[in-house]
């Protein structure tokens, strides 16, 4: 099928997303997990109205627009809050891309945070440091059924406060983990990460 993205004709396969044939950035959205449209960060015009390209479907004629001055406001205050409220020492590419925006997280004054959150070490193989997190849901998608099908991790609380954690907060060698890693390697902040690069 054919589209028009950013005024250029593109084919796209059948059922094919949106992030297959637009250039955005993400952060929930990974290929190995069903995780899709959260974090926002990769909304694009879809005949003028916004869209999550992670959860999209190419349609025939669609005209899509990936960078609007209104998406890049968007994106600037999306991450302008991501950085306000959590620790992302760790998330290199998401700096990059705050700081080609030009976002500053200091002119929405001071808000609650989850920065202070000390990590939890229960384990020989990895550390899950809650202040990093950013609620993407991948690590808990990959340990249910994205990929592992274990549900040693689950989600916890609301609102800003939400975060992944195991089940009736047990540590992780009480739950049904295996250590796999998949958790881990999924992670895009530096929330779960390897004990040896503690």
């Amino acid at each position: 099928m054919r589209l028009k993205v950013d005024g250029k004709e593109v084919e796209a396969g059948e059922g094919a997303l949106l992030l297959e044939v637009v250039r955005v950035p993400t952060l929930c959205h990974h290929p190995h997990t069903e995780t899709r449209g959260l974090c926002r960060l990769c909304l694009v015009e879809v005949d003028g109205r916004p869209s999550p390209a992670c959860a999209t479907e190419a349609r025939e004629g669609m005209e899509v627009k990936s960078d609007t001055p209104g998406l890049r406001s968007l994106r600037k205050t999306l991450l302008e809050w991501l950085f306000l409220t959590t620790d992302l020492s760790l998330a290199p590419e998401l700096k990059a891309l705050a700081e080609a925006l030009g976002a500053e997280p200091g002119r929405w004054g001071k808000v609650p945070d989850r920065k202070g959150r000390a990590p939890t070490q229960d384990n020989p193989f990895f550390l899950r440091d809650y202040a990093k997190c950013v609620n993407c849901r991948r690590c808990v998608d990959a340990c249910g059924d994205g990929i592992m099908g274990v549900y040693a991790l689950t989600l916890a609380g609301r609102g800003l406060f939400a975060h992944p954690t195991t089940p009736l907060d047990r540590p992780l060698p009480e739950t049904p983990c295996v250590f796999c890693g998949n958790c881990v390697q999924v992670c895009p902040t530096g929330a779960l990460r390897p004990l040896t690069e503690v």
